[in-house]
């Protein structure tokens, strides 16, 4: 029954991506006029439906077009905390949830309708989400959209596509790719966790054109490749999950200069964005969220979402707009990049009392140019700024610590921390339970 589920869930999904590509042709009034009836039928429908949103919205004027403005922000702890009242099916409950996550094995439906995924987050904060059969699909024909502009359209030739990331069905980039693998091209799913060793050997003997991975894991696999134990020539790589930083692009431009898109969603929403074929930056499908760039966070209003209805949902992403639309025409806004986690902006004790808020932007400036730098996490715990770095073979590691070190000092300014620096031959920690590496971590 599951395979003949699914074949059908990527049936509808191929109909519905390509009603989402025709969505690319609109124009920005079409789009906005869109929104605003999807808006507008979302708000109602979850504040008659959702106790919860019934109480966050008792007093609004919800007959005519909603004013998103005016609506109250929301966020993952606060959603977990009144969980049962959110979701608008009241056969949906937080500990039946858990209880079936703490059981998945495969593609298995709660209640026989709702797909389960969880996330930890950036935050360390624990998330558990559903989506019917209806939003599942379409979160899977926004997938197979972005395959779309990356090359990736059904048909022969199929091609040996390899992916390197979550390998638990609690986690929904692994639920989307297993959905979609029915045959039309040669997938290998690998274990973002796995040993580095396997992780070569298994792409050394699958030979992928497409490759999908964590920025961190490409870079792992760049520095494989340019020691000469990884031999592959891929033509199209793809990212997402984490910060892309500079020295990263370096390191993997160094090895495949190919195209290379990102990719950005979240657990909340999983096909929030990606880089078409210009790569000018992230097109918003705005026909699916409506995303707000505010200056200290990120707001987002899924579109597709009834079951657990998130309205203007505060993400953690720290994110710059572009400030020029993209020339390929598309209507959708354009992210210049994604600049990291919300938890990653550190508040640390100052000299003379009180706090001082360093931005992750600052450290990663020095750290991109410590000559031979392969890899590094900076972790914060009350007043210790620990940094693990990986060097390349030839780089002296007393000439990195010292980079490091004069680096950083200058970064952190009026900060009262002590800072302790650990070389070490390869990162082995500091992934979540989805393979992703945390760059820069603020523990409490």
């Amino acid at each position: 029954m599951s395979a003949v589920r699914r074949l059908g869930d990527a049936a509808g999904a191929v109909r519905l991506s390509r009603e989402l590509l025709r969505h690319d042709g609109w124009s920005r009034d079409r789009l906005a006029a869109h929104q605003r009836d999807r808006l507008t039928d979302l708000v109602r429908y979850a504040a008659a439906r959702s106790p919860f949103y019934r109480r966050l919205y008792a007093g609004l004027d919800l007959d005519g077009p909603v004013d998103l403005a005016r609506l109250p922000v929301t966020d993952k702890a606060t959603l977990m905390a009144h969980f049962d009242d959110v979701v608008t099916d009241p056969r949906l409950r937080l500990d039946d949830l858990e209880r079936h996550l703490g059981g998945l094995v495969g593609d298995d439906l709660h209640l026989g309708a709702y797909r389960v995924f969880a996330t930890g987050g950036s935050t360390g904060r624990r998330g558990v989400f559903v989506a019917d059969r209806a939003e599942w699909r379409t979160y899977l024909g926004g997938l197979l959209r972005i395959n779309a502009y990356l090359g990736l359209r059904l048909g022969l030739p199929r091609r040996r596509v390899a992916t390197v990331a979550a390998a638990r069905p609690a986690h929904v980039t692994y639920l989307m790719s297993r959905a979609l693998d029915t045959g039309a091209h040669r997938v290998l799913r690998l274990d973002a966790t796995d040993d580095i060793g396997r992780l070569v050997a298994r792409l050394n003997d699958f030979r992928p054109q497409f490759l999908y991975a964590y920025p961190s894991v490409l870079e792992l696999l760049a520095a494989e490749q340019a020691d000469g134990r990884l031999r592959i020539v891929p033509t199209t790589l793809a990212s997402s999950g984490e910060t892309l930083t500079a020295g990263t692009q370096r390191a993997v431009r160094a090895m495949w200069d190919v195209p290379w898109f990102q990719i950005y969603g979240t657990t909340e929403m999983p096909v929030l964005g990606a880089h078409c074929d210009r790569h000018t930056g992230l097109h918003l499908f705005e026909d699916l969220a409506i995303v707000e760039v505010l200056d200290d966070r990120l707001l987002v209003t899924n579109l597709v979402a009834r079951a657990q209805p998130l309205i203007r949902y505060a993400v953690t992403d720290l994110t710059t707009a572009a400030p020029e639309p993209c020339p390929c025409g598309r209507p959708y806004r354009l992210l210049a990049g994604v600049d990291g986690r919300g938890d990653d902006v550190l508040s640390l004790p100052a000299t003379g009392g009180g706090r001082v808020t360093v931005h992750p932007l600052a450290l990663r400036g020095p750290m991109a140019t410590v000559a031979g730098l392969r890899q590094y996490r900076i972790v914060h715990e009350g007043h210790t700024l620990t940094v693990v770095a990986a060097l390349r073979r030839t780089t002296s590691p007393d000439a990195a610590t010292a980079a490091i070190t004069i680096g950083l000092r200058a970064a952190l300014g009026a900060a009262d921390v002590t800072l302790n620096v650990r070389i070490v031959p390869a990162l082995a920690e500091g992934r979540d339970a989805a393979g992703k590496l945390r760059i820069i971590e603020s523990r409490p």
